[in-house]
């Protein structure tokens, strides 16, 4: 048991309350901690120095997290992070232009993406992490298909792709089975589907067939249908922006009088209120549900393009402004909805504080901070819910667009990643497990992963039992940080102190061999040097009782995590003798 013991790396690892005694004394661990911080830090640098890796499109399948990026070797390819590492999956377009893929997408436990290669041009593609594949050359040979929006439907996936006949249409997979859906515009332009949105067992979108202009069409993956020619005639209503509601689709579209919002259930489709009638149209947009009601951005001509909600009831839905928050006739422009805590969270303009960070429980609107002070922007975009808190891209004037947080209160830049006015430019957050992932520029590794994830964590160790104490007193020790340490450099203070009571000056009690402060960056060593007192040196050489001794670390983050670490060690050198 003991010999195992003695094994032991003293690895100090922080957590909530624990007390560790291994028998004879021999190491103690004490630990406490802050709360779980909430950090930011490079998670890996894919292309090795300044150049960039560019990762984008971060989507989860299964248990990984998929993403396209380049190592400087092979151009855009798709990789994955899995277990905690980083790979790149497969080289579809050998050398360093790449395969450019795009629309990443899950479907059945594998990874859908349009992808390029000189022998079949732009098609889709599917892996599962060890195979990697070509879907179908749908436009054979090096032409391409150029497929776009792919979108699950139950068990097939839907998306828009040009066999070089037929047009840009609806197609569908199902695992096994390649098809076209519907031809709706006969001939070699093609309908341009797009916006494809499930509502019960359809996908709906909008289309052109070459007579009605752009209209509202549904989906089950058999065939496609016209669900309703809201501007009659050739002229298009452009639906957009569809989200759905209850039992209904919205989204807003134009009958030849201006956009404004529009509903439908496959059955019925009507205007949901005519918002500011004549031609110019309330130009309803970011569609957003929460609770009970689905917030958009519109105007009545009066107030301008503000805040507005409606409860979808039916057969009358109620429609109504929530905030006029730039009073009078100008817009503050709303928009980046995220909902976290019974509020949407949002940006706006109101003049005097410039575009800043508001939110609002369904009835007025409050701003949350002036990040950036008085009437200059802070521009806050790519709003996202992560545990109880949002988290978006930022600029005070100060630090240039990075990561900020708030949990309702004072919004708190997370880190200057790129120090100075500049920015890092954070993009692409995505949730996966436990953290927030995203691309950034630290100015140094280019742009690579980071991520924000919580720390209640400071690991510490000392490589050896041994303190080498040289002919002039100067005692030597190194404490080690731990690589995997995301808040360091670890920091602290080492106390050398004999391990029982010694005899000194007619008493016996335990002596202070010597203390310092001590300072290590993650993955590194540092080294902590202790000047032994005169009379500690003739106690030390006189009694070998004094040169057991035992070594107390108490090491802190950056973040305010705490550990103790205690070892018994032994002095030696010709200092000790």
């Amino acid at each position: 048991m003991y010999p195992e013991i003695h094994r032991l790396r003293f690895v100090l690892a922080a957590a909530s309350a624990i007390t560790l005694l291994v028998i004879s004394g021999m190491l103690m661990l004490g630990v406490t901690n802050a709360s779980s911080a909430m950090v930011s830090h490079r998670f890996t640098d894919i292309n090795p120095g300044a150049s960039s890796a560019n990762p984008y499109s971060f989507t989860r399948v299964g248990g990984d997290l998929y993403f396209t990026a380049s190592d400087g070797q092979h151009g855009s390819e798709i990789w994955r992070l899995s277990d905690g590492r980083t790979e790149m999956v497969a080289d579809v377009n050998p050398g360093k232009h790449g395969s450019e893929p795009g629309y990443l997408t899950a479907f059945q436990g594998q990874l859908y993406f349009r992808a390029y290669s000189e022998a079949t041009g732009v098609e889709m593609w599917r892996t599962d992490g060890e195979t990697t594949e070509l879907l179908y050359d749908i436009a054979p040979g090096d032409e391409s298909s150029e497929p776009y929006s792919p979108t699950v439907l139950g068990d097939r996936l839907i998306f828009t792709a040009d066999n070089g006949t037929s047009g840009s249409e609806p197609w569908m997979f199902d695992g096994n089975t390649l098809a076209l859906v519907q031809d709706l515009r006969a001939g070699a332009v093609g309908s341009y589907p797009a916006g494809y949105t499930a509502l019960g067992d359809y996908l709906y979108f909008r289309a052109d067939n070459g007579v009605l202009g752009t209209e509202l069409y549904r989906t089950d993956g058999n065939s496609a249908t016209l669900v309703a020619n809201i501007s009659p005639g050739a002229s298009s209503s452009g639906p957009e922006d569809f989200t759905r509601f209850g039992d209904y689709l919205y989204f807003s579209a134009t009958n030849g009088v201006g956009d404004e919002m529009w509903r439908t259930n496959g059955s019925s489709t009507a205007i949901v209120k005519d918002l500011y009638p004549g031609a110019n149209g309330s130009s309803p947009t970011h569609f957003t549900v929460m609770g009970d009601h689905l917030y958009f951005r519109a105007t009545d001509g009066v107030t301008g393009l503000e805040l507005w909600r409606t409860d979808g009831a039916v057969p009358a839905a109620n429609v109504e402004p929530v905030a006029d928050i730039l009073p009078g006739a100008g817009s503050s422009y709303p928009g980046q909805f995220a909902v976290m805590g019974g509020h949407l969270y949002f940006q706006a303009e109101n003049g005097p504080v410039g575009e800043e960070l508001w939110r609002t429980a369904g009835t007025g609107a409050e701003m949350v901070g002036d990040i950036a002070p008085g009437p200059e922007d802070s521009n806050p975009a790519g709003l996202i819910t992560f545990g109880n808190s949002v988290y978006f891209i930022a600029n005070d004037g100060a630090h240039g667009s990075e990561v900020w947080s708030t949990n309702g209160g004072q919004p708190r830049l997370v880190r200057d990643i790129l120090e100075g006015s500049d920015g890092s430019s954070p993009n692409q957050f995505t949730v996966y497990g436990n953290s927030i992932y995203f691309s950034a520029d630290d100015g140094v590794s280019g742009t690579e992963i980071w991520r924000v994830t919580g720390d209640s964590t400071v690991k510490v160790k000392l490589p050896s039992a041994a303190v080498r104490v040289d002919r002039f007193g100067r005692a030597s020790l190194k404490v080690r940080c731990a690589a995997s340490e995301i808040s360091g450099p670890c920091r602290g203070t080492v106390v050398v102190k004999t391990r029982s009571k010694v005899k000194t000056g007619g008493k016996r009690r335990q002596v202070v061999i010597g203390k310092a402060l001590f300072t290590a960056e993650p993955g590194k060593a540092g080294r902590v040097s202790l000047k032994l007192s005169p009379k500690v040196r003739r106690l030390v050489r006189k009694s070998g009782q004094a040169r057991r001794v035992s070594v107390r670390v108490k090491a802190r983050d950056g973040v305010g995590n705490t550990s103790t670490l205690t070892r018994n060690a032994r002095l030696t050198g010709p200092g000790a003798r």
